[in-house]
């Protein structure tokens, strides 16, 4: 992704990316399984990036 500290991934985009992403994982199943372990990985590193936002949000309310 084209993410950095500077430009973060806006939260709609990463949730929309990991939908996708999901969806591209059910479809492939183990015909492409180096593929979609590489999907599965960008998934897992974009719920990273939501629940930093989520911590933050939390923390700023809280």
């Amino acid at each position: 992704m084209n993410d950095t500290p500077n430009t973060p991934i806006p939260f709609l985009e990463a949730l929309r990316q990991i939908e996708a992403l999901t969806l591209r994982i059910r479809q492939e199943r183990l015909a492409a399984f180096e593929t979609v372990e590489e999907t599965y990985a960008e998934v897992q590193r974009l719920r990273l990036v939501l629940l930093a936002r989520v911590a933050a949000l939390r923390s700023v309310a809280g």
